[in-house]
């Protein structure tokens, strides 16, 4: 069974990018897994390293892209799945991949996001001996539910796990209480910052402020953003674990750029990295938490952070026409918000484009945008174009945020916005494209098709 599934799903590869109907990073993993149940099982339990697992809302892609360049880096053969393609049709996609027609890994460790959702259904197959968690936050209510059904989701997966290591986002009070959930023949470490420099004022997406043993508000000393942050309990003793993973010396470098200090428990690591923003940092301090339970050369390390550029469609830079590009990732609320207080560094950034789509990928309920702090973006835009299938949602949320509406431009079809957007934009100047799932996609395709960049398939994780 194993030998025909593999057989399915490489054609279905093939056919897919020989008439560029996508990468082939999901239908083939479906089909493979409707012939062999326990594929991704079959495979993985090849992988002389085992497998590496990591969840939570927003930063998979990031965190394991960072990881998988330290761990090549340093030597390992890693098998991932590098599209963001994170349901079990993706990872078993991206195994049919990197294995032989006879379903023999090419690889000797596994990284892979895991959608949340997903977990109960991965873990058991996987059998991970770390497991990674970057934050929750509400996301996809359409699947998710309500922030406490996504963590018993994982908290039930991770429960049964014998002797793995499990990584903790210690400034996220639901990701922290997790830890309860490890059992004694399984270890837990904390990650989270450390700085006092970049405070978050807005209070929108704080989704979990209250106190999980006696539902207390908490108080936090310090945010980072959301409800990530320095926080205790007034009525209990709920408050933040100490961190045994630590960033500080924090300085964010506009929109393209920044630098940390990485510390474990008797290292410290000074990084320049190739994104901005808050959770980028977030982002390589998970990675560095995670191949640090490794043991992997700080050299390696620093050496991958630092030429390390974006992961697929997550601030991805093209340059078309002459004019450069950038391509974001939008799919919850805190995600949004957190895009639009990074553009708010730059004052050059003028020319925007957002693609809302509702398709199952992208989360069917697109009241989100709703609930995402876009006041930050900034006012002296050149324009706003709006497109996608929800197109008139995002053009109306601008409208009542009080953005100027002769700036916004409605287009039905993503290519025409697309084409009109970028030749608005003038000479020297950035368009950025801010799209859900399936829009940065078809975007992606788009720019393949025309031949302004490579299929990922061709490109190196």
């Amino acid at each position: 069974m194993k030998f025909l599934a593999v057989i399915a799903g490489k054609i279905i590869i093939l056919l897919s990018r020989l008439f560029k109907a996508g990468g082939g990073s999901a239908l083939p993993g479906l089909v493979a897994l409707r012939i062999d149940p326990r594929l991704i099982a079959k495979i993985t339990s090849k992988l002389k390293h085992g497998t590496i697992v990591i969840t939570g809302t927003n930063g998979k892609t990031t965190t394991a892209k960072y990881a998988a360049e330290i761990l090549r880096e340093s030597g390992y053969k890693v098998v991932h799945n590098r599209t963001g393609s994170n349901l079990v049709r993706g990872i078993a996609s991206a195994l049919i991949e990197q294995s032989t027609i006879f379903g023999r890994t090419r690889g000797d460790i596994g990284l892979f996001e895991v959608d949340e959702a997903t977990m109960p259904n991965a873990i058991p197959q996987l059998k991970p001996k770390i497991v990674l968690v970057t934050n929750l936050f509400r996301d996809q209510l359409d699947r998710y539910g309500e922030l406490d059904t996504t963590a018993r989701m994982i908290g039930s997966s991770i429960a049964p796990l014998q002797g793995a290591m499990v990584l903790l986002n210690a400034d996220d009070p639901l990701v922290a209480w997790l830890a309860r959930d490890v059992n004694e023949r399984s270890r837990v470490a904390f990650f989270g910052l450390d700085e006092a420099r970049y405070i978050s004022t807005s209070r929108a997406s704080m989704d979990s402020k209250d106190c999980i043993i006696c539902g207390s508000e908490l108080q936090f000393d310090r945010r980072f953003y959301g409800h990530l942050g320095l926080y205790s309990c007034p009525n209990c003793d709920f408050k933040r674990p100490p961190l045994d993973f630590e960033a500080h010396n924090i300085y964010l470098h506009g929109v393209k750029n920044s630098s940390v200090t990485l510390r474990g428990s008797d290292k410290s690591l000074d990084v320049a990295l190739g994104l901005s923003g808050t959770y980028n940092v977030y982002n390589s301090l998970a990675a560095y938490a995670l191949v640090s339970t490794l043991d992997v050369d700080e050299r390696n390390i620093s050496m991958a952070l630092t030429n390390s550029d974006a992961a697929f469609g997550r601030m991805e830079r093209f340059v078309v026409n002459g004019k450069e590009t950038y391509l974001l990732l939008i799919k919850n609320p805190i995600g949004l918000t957190q895009i639009a207080e990074t553009l708010s560094t730059d004052s050059e950034a003028r020319n925007f484009m957002l693609v809302l789509n509702d398709n199952f990928a992208d989360g069917t309920d697109i009241s989100w945008i709703w609930d995402a702090d876009i006041s930050a973006l900034p006012r002296h835009s050149n324009f706003i174009y709006t497109t996608g299938i929800r197109a008139g949602d995002m053009a109306l949320r601008f409208k009542y945020e009080g953005f100027e509406t002769g700036k916004i431009v409605l287009v039905e079809t993503i290519d025409d916005a697309f084409e009109q957007a970028l030749s608005r934009t003038g000479d020297g100047e950035t368009l950025y494209v801010l799209a859900t799932y399936t829009g940065m996609l078809h975007i992606r395709n788009y720019l393949t098709r025309k031949g302004f960049v490579e299929g990922f398939w061709k490109e190196v994780a």
